[in-house]
């Protein structure tokens, strides 16, 4: 049908497709052209089927039906088809242009083929299934849409789809794909170029419960795309290291700016999103269940050859011998080189031991959040780790080489930056972690240095562990012979291998156990602004940690913990924000640094409260290695016999032992000077810390160059800041 209205133009090829029938728009004014498609656009969006009413379906019916199995070449009939009715056997199309293959409440039991790229419109509810290797396959791109539905059963063989095609796009319908099969790395759709949806549903199971490794969509080639905009996408994956959306080369990349996307990950070590490339994430909804747990093998070094260690002594292993040490492979919900996501909806449940969220995997890989809400829960406990006699008999032991965790990277120099966005992050199995970074992690964006206001507390992120410590029943890695990186097949009687320690639990190399924690860095962790909150509640629960320096410049921290709120390994720097942090059974903040800055406080206020004896409120190991030169600075412990180290600094401080009873639950008042001589009285609400008769008590108050007199108060006075009962 063509339309003639006084301008120049043709509606683009897909609302063609969309809309059911051929339309050119012959148009001659620009404004009218663009109504005119914009409203037939509308009409198919909508779901408004105008092919139904197009003149032409009865006065011209489509020039091909086809009824039964059979070899159709488009040069000699034409390039609409419409398959209706029951066929059993082969249908092969030859097309020599873009043709339109219809379902039309079609029943087929073999191979619907084109060759060349086509249209596959559905009409009512259609099915296909056969016992070769696929479904439908297209030599070409394969465009998929329409207002019915398709179910889709195969038995495709390794890398081969129930939907096999060098293109993949969804457009409209309802496509749901089985693939029946074992076999290992067959899949529900598999393109060798891209895989684009804008609209429609596609649902697609591989549910091998063997070690599989399935894919629900696979893209097998180089510098392809995933790109989803729109429509709804679901996948489940139940096999052995199976993956929904596989991305099997490096510069292969998922982008996801609209629609829904279902991933349901129930296989050991399987992946929702996996590959080497970046996923990025602008609109839109993912959810994802992760219930798989871990798979056991051979833990390889770089060179791709196996650990293996002998041990010597029966003290810790009831057996000597060589053993070959067995690593494990979480699942997933993504797994990717590079993540970014700017906004949507992230929703994970991870249930499976050690299962994860979210992972940036690429050696210097970047993980980037500038917005977005996320939702993740891990429940899952940390996993062993097997070492494998090499006479195939196997000792189990707690060695901690996986634990659950939200988000993370896991490349030795990969960075995390979190500049926006909501997060609320919960790992509840033993020794999870919420958000863990190789190396650096920063927060915020730099300038936020005042007290946000509830629009400004962006990025906003909530974190809570209930795990507690996973153990190693092994304790020492001395009590192994040696370590070393040959390969199975090289082993020799007696041969000793040494290399470095693999046990990488917890902290130094003598660790027992790995703590649950809030937010780890193995490098610098630097917050600028927003709002961190985090509570652990079971025993060896920390906060927020960076095994180098972690450094404070603005924005809202909150942490109540079990253990550390707070802990660096060399240096904390405090140049502002807001810090609260409180200590059920160890120092509120602590830092292991042995040089002069191992914590340093230039500015903010900073309330640090243990209840816990011996415990303090800040904790350094000798003089001189706290620095106070600003701020407002409040901190309680219920250590009486082991005093703060005298701090050194331009501010004056107050440290000595209070009453418990004079000052739990009520008001710190401190007064001073400042450098002018002006008087200076600040006030700061002390918890109901009831564990001790006697309380250490460290504290200061901004510009204070006189030893500060303090008293309790039942109340306080002056301008509340609005952050803990701070009042100056």
């Amino acid at each position: 049908m063509t339309i003639a209205v006084g301008c120049c133009g043709i509606i683009p090829s897909f609302l063609q497709y969309m809309g059911g029938y051929d339309v050119s728009l012959t148009c001659y004014n620009s404004t009218v052209r663009d109504i005119l498609s914009v409203a037939i656009l509308a009409c198919c969006v909508k779901g408004v089927s105008i092919a139904d009413s197009r003149p032409e379906r009865t006065a011209f019916p489509f020039k091909v039906s086809v009824t039964s199995a059979g070899e159709y070449n488009t040069t000699a009939v034409g390039t609409d088809f419409v398959l209706s009715g029951t066929i059993t056997g082969n249908v092969a199309i030859k097309a020599s242009e873009t043709c339109r293959v219809t379902l039309s409440d079609a029943t087929l039991s073999g191979t619907v083929s084109v060759e060349g790229d086509s249209h596959l419109w559905l009409l009512g509810a259609n099915t296909v299934s056969t016992t070769n290797a696929s479904a439908i396959a297209v030599s070409g791109v394969l465009t998929v849409g329409g207002t019915g539905s398709l179910t889709a059963t195969a038995y495709p063989v390794s890398k081969t789809g129930v939907i096999n095609a060098d293109g993949f796009v969804l457009a409209g319908g309802s496509t749901s794909v089985t693939v029946a099969s074992t076999d290992k790395n067959a899949c529900g759709v598999y393109t060798s170029g891209d895989y684009t949806q804008f609209a429609g549903e596609l649902i697609v199971t591989a549910a091998a419960t063997t070690d599989a490794k399935q894919n629900g969509i696979f893209l097998s080639k180089a510098k392809t795309a995933c790109t989803i905009t729109g429509g709804r996408l679901s996948v489940t994956v139940a096999g052995e290291k199976g993956v929904c959306v596989n991305l099997d080369k490096k510069t292969a990349a998922m982008t996801l700016s609209g629609g829904v996307v279902n991933l349901d990950v129930a296989g050991d070590g399987a992946k929702g999103i996996k590959g080497d490339g970046s996923f990025t994430m602008t609109d839109g909804i993912l959810n994802a269940a992760v219930s798989g747990g871990t798979v056991i093998e051979p833990y390889e070094d770089g060179d791709g050859s196996n650990y293996v260690v002998s041990v010597t002594s029966t003290s810790y292993l009831s057996k000597t011998g060589t053993y070959v040490v067995q690593d494990t492979t979480p699942a997933y919900a993504v797994k990717c080189g590079d993540i970014a996501v700017s906004g949507g909806t992230v929703r994970v449940s991870a249930t499976g031991t050690a299962s994860r969220g979210l992972c940036s995997d690429g050696a210097s890989g970047t993980f980037a959040i500038s917005g977005g809400q996320f939702d993740i829960t891990c429940d899952g406990d940390s996993s062993a780790t097997i070492l494998g006699m090499l006479d195939e008999t196997a000792l189990t032991t707690e060695l901690d080489k996986a634990t659950a965790s939200g988000l993370r990277t896991s490349g030795t120099n990969s960075t995390m930056t979190i500049t926006g966005g909501i997060l609320n992050i919960v790992a509840n199995g033993t020794g999870g972690k919420c958000i863990v970074c190789k190396n650096e992690l920063v927060v915020g964006t730099e300038g936020q240095d005042t007290l946000p206001t509830d629009s400004a507390f962006y990025p906003d992120i909530q974190t809570s562990t209930y795990g507690s410590q996973a153990y190693v029943a092994a304790a020492k890695q001395t009590s192994y012979k040696s370590i070393g990186t040959a390969k199975i097949a090289d082993l020799t009687s007696g041969t000793i291998y040494t290399a470095a320690s693999y046990i990488r639990s917890g902290s130094g190399e003598n660790v027992d156990y790995t703590n649950p924690k809030c937010i780890k860095a193995e490098g610098a962790l630097t917050m600028h602004g927003g709002r961190i909150r985090g509570f652990s509640q079971a025993e060896g629960g920390e906060g927020f940690e960076s095994k180098t320096v972690l450094t404070i410049n603005g924005g809202l921290f909150e942490a109540t913990c079990y253990d550390d709120c707070i802990n660096a390994k060399t240096s904390l720097v405090i140049n502002g924000g807001y810090l609260y942090c409180g200590s059920t059974n160890n120092d509120a903040i602590d830092s292991n640094g042995t040089g002069t800055d191992a914590i340093v406080i230039n500015g903010g206020v900073v309330l640090a409260f243990t209840a816990y004896s011996p415990e303090i409120g800040i904790d350094v190991d000798s003089p001189g290695k706290l620095q106070i030169n600003g701020g407002i600075v409040a901190a309680f412990g219920s250590n009486a016999s082991n005093m703060l180290p005298t701090p050194t600094g331009s501010l004056s401080t107050y440290r000595g032992t209070v009453s418990s009873s004079s000052y739990a639950g009520k008001y710190l008042k401190m007064t001073g000077t400042d450098k002018s001589g002006s008087s200076i009285v600040t006030y700061v609400k002390v918890p109901a810390i009831s564990s001790s008769t006697t309380l250490t008590l460290l504290c200061t108050t901004d510009g204070c160059v006189s030893t500060p007199g303090i008293t309790s108060a039942s109340s306080a006075s002056g301008t509340a800041i609005g952050f803990h009962g701070v009042y100056k």
